[in-house]
Formats: C-alpha cells, structure tokens, sequence
C-alpha cells in the first residue's frame, strides 16, 4: 500500500507540471510558436552563403584544371593521330612509287600527255620539292609518281611496226612484241621508247603517252604513235597511273591528283578554286621534311646510302669518277631511299607552365630536330641539315606563339622498293 508521505509527494510533483492558467508547462504557448517560425538569422544565412561560395569555387578550380588536362590529353590525341594517319598515307604512296619507270633508259625523261592538260612531267619516282609545286614557308613539297600496269619493268621489246603514221596524228599504229605480246589491256596508258635500248641516252629525252585501242596479239594499237620505233621499248603504266603532289599549305597536309587536276596552276592558298584540286589530309600537320638517301660510291654504285640530302646527282654534280656514269638516269638511280619528318601539333595553344599567357616556361621551350638534323648529320654536313631543320609557323607575336603548342615529331626511311630491286645497275 502507497502511504499517506508518498502521497504527498506525487501530489507536490503533479502541481509542479500546472500553471496558473492551467496548461502542463511542458506545452508549447502561441508566442513561442510564432518565435520559432522566424527561420535562420542573418548570421546563419550569411555562414551558409560563404560555405557555398567556397565549395563554387573549389568546383570552379577543380573543373578548370579537369578541362586544361582534357584539352591538352585531346590535342596530344589529335597530334598523334593526324600524323600517323599523314605519315602512314605518304609512306604507302612512296613504297610503290617508280613501278613501270624505274628503267635506266626512262628514268628521268620527260613525258607529256600524262598529266591533266598535257603538261610534260619527268619520270621521277619520288621529287622533293617538284617545280610548279609550292606549299608554307619551310616546308618540301613531294611529287610521287608510278603505274599500275602488270607490264615488264624494263618494258618490251618493239621487234616489227607493221603501220607507220606522221608524229602527232591521232591515227591507229601497232608496234609487234614477241611471243604472244606484252601483258596490256584496252585504255592501258603506255609510252615507246625509240632505239638504241641502252644507253648512251637520247637527249633531251622526251616521250608521248598513248592509250591502248586495241590487242590483236602480238600487235598492239595505240591511239597515237610515232613512226621509227623499231628495236625500242613499249612502256605500260597501267590504266590508273598516279601522280600525286603532297605539301603542307595552311597548317594542313594535302594532297592533289595531278593525274585529274593541273596542281601546279591551282595552288590552294590564294585563292582556292571551287571546288579546289587540293584535297585535305590532316589538319595541325604543321611541317613536311624529305631527304633522299644516295649511294655516292666513286665509280661504280654499290646500292648503299652514303648520304643523305636533296640533291640529284647530275654532270653538274658528279657521284662517280666514269664521267659517262655522271648522268641524271645514274642520279636517280642511285638514290634508293626516302627520309621524311612529319610534325603534327596540338590543336588549341596552351598557357605557360606558369597559368598565364605573357610570361613563364613555354609548354614547347626548344626547336624540334629529327634525324636529318641532328647532331651526326650536321657533323657529316651542316649545310644539307641545315636545308631540312623543322622551322615552326608563329601564329601572333604574343599570344599563342609557335612554343605553346605541344607537337610530334613523325620520321621513317622508306626504301624505294622499284628501285633498290634492282640492285647495282651496270651503267652506273
């Protein structure tokens, strides 16, 4: 049972909950309802305001550097896959340039009716810096040129000419090949060679392309021939033979057909026609460098590369000691080998190492050398380095300059298969 004492106490504990106006004093009264729906004080808002502000800032400084990273990771990307694309294009082109020309008695001569609007072009595998071809400042140009026929290298023999028509005239005339005739086909574009086979060469040494008409084996028609052609060479490239120009122009590698278009009189920069010859390879690919590989053995070639420049060998500028060997034909085929450099560059300038644009280490502080450049060659000639060192376009004179984009530097040897297969030529 409760007692009477502990009774009295829980009464005095009820009273202590009852107010004067009877209400539990746990209960919440209207004025403090209304007090604390007043929300934050200012103090409060201006603490939350600050704490965003510092978190919008470090996102901003977070995202700002997360994008420069992208920017330059994207542009190296871009850098790398422009001029491995570019190299890998020009590098297919030159490995099979020469077929059906590389002959001793051909190479070098001039033949017209190849390219559009019958301008003469010399039968050269590979040309640095061709004549007509021009592209940005310290830049080469190349001229490649090959066939596609399954002809003999060094031609067939013209053995009979049954018809005989006036230089010039667009007249039927069949030249007869031994055995069972040359590997040709109709729209074969093919040019003959007049006696002797061998050398000494005819100088000057100017030739025609024809198109097949017609095979009636062993003769073959042309659609224009020349008369006293017997004991000379027909010559087959193919119903597609290639000649393409490749220059740097505008920052840009390029590529024109001269086959369909005349490149030489339908330069890209100024201004370009519509729709214009020129077609682009990459963007960003900011220089094109090419040297040829020559053996410069003293009398007879020995088919190894002494040295590297962009020189053929002429009378002018003799190789051998055989003063019938110091011929243009000899020259070309002594030089059995291309050395190129493609540099490609990032796509957006980037700020100084220091985050700003007027001051501080440039992202590329130095020139670029490649093989042709470098050291050894300057030492063994200075002069033939100094005609290939890489010089880069300067954009503005503050910002960006040449040094705040980031480049690759793309360098490959590509032998002249059509040419290196014949190894060491008797005549030169």
């Amino acid at each position: 049972m409760i007692q009477s004492a502990d009774k009295a106490s829980l009464g005095a504990l009820e009273r202590q909950f009852i107010t004067r106006n009877g209400r539990l004093a746990n209960q919440i009264s209207p004025e403090m309802r209304v007090h604390s729906s007043a929300g934050f004080g200012l103090v409060e808002l201006m603490v939350a305001m600050v704490i965003g502000l510092l978190g919008i800032v470090v996102m901003m400084q977070v995202f700002s550097v997360a994008e420069a990273q992208k920017r330059t990771t994207t542009g190296g990307d871009d850098a790398i896959s422009s001029g491995a694309i570019s190299l890998n294009g020009i590098q297919r082109d030159i490995q099979q340039s020469g077929w059906g020309i590389s002959d001793v008695r051909v190479i070098g001569c001039n033949v017209s009716g190849l390219l559009s609007g019958g301008a003469s072009i010399p039968l050269v595998p590979v040309t640095i810096n061709p004549t007509g071809i021009t592209g940005d400042a310290n830049t080469d140009t190349l001229l490649v040129v090959y066939g596609n026929g399954n002809g003999a290298v060094e031609g067939d023999l013209i053995n009979a000419q049954p018809a005989t028509n006036i230089y010039g005239v667009n007249a039927a005339t069949s030249f007869t090949a031994p055995q069972a005739g040359p590997p040709v086909v109709l729209a074969d574009r093919v040019f003959a060679m007049p006696p002797p086979p061998r050398p000494p060469f005819p100088t000057p040494c100017n030739l025609s392309m024809t198109t097949i008409t017609g095979v009636n084996r062993p003769n073959v028609t042309v659609s224009a021939g020349v008369a006293v052609m017997q004991d000379g060479r027909l010559y087959n490239l193919g119903s597609a033979p290639v000649v393409r120009a490749y220059a740097i122009i505008n920052r840009a590698l390029v590529v024109c057909d001269y086959v369909a278009s005349n490149c030489a009189t339908n330069p890209l920069p100024s201004p370009p026609p519509t729709p214009s010859p020129w077609v682009t390879i990459a963007d960003n690919v900011v220089s094109l460098r090419a040297q040829y590989g020559r053996d410069t053995a003293a009398a007879n070639m020995d088919a190894i590369v002494d040295v590297w420049d962009q020189n053929i060998a002429t009378p002018a500028t003799p190789v051998s000691n055989v003063a019938a060997k110091n011929t243009e034909a000899c020259g070309l085929m002594r030089a059995s080998a291309v050395r190129i450099a493609l540099v490609a560059r990032s796509s957006q300038p980037e700020k100084r190492l220091d985050g700003t644009l007027t001051s501080g280490q440039y992202v590329t502080p130095a020139t670029l050398d490649w093989a042709g450049s470098d050291a050894l060659a300057i030492a063994i000639d200075a002069t033939a380095a100094a005609a290939v060192a890489i010089s880069l376009p300067n954009p503005s004179g503050t910002w960006p300059t040449w040094q705040d984009f980031r480049y690759k530097v793309f360098q490959t040897i590509i032998p002249l298969r059509n040419i290196t297969s014949l190894g060491a030529v008797t005549e030169c």
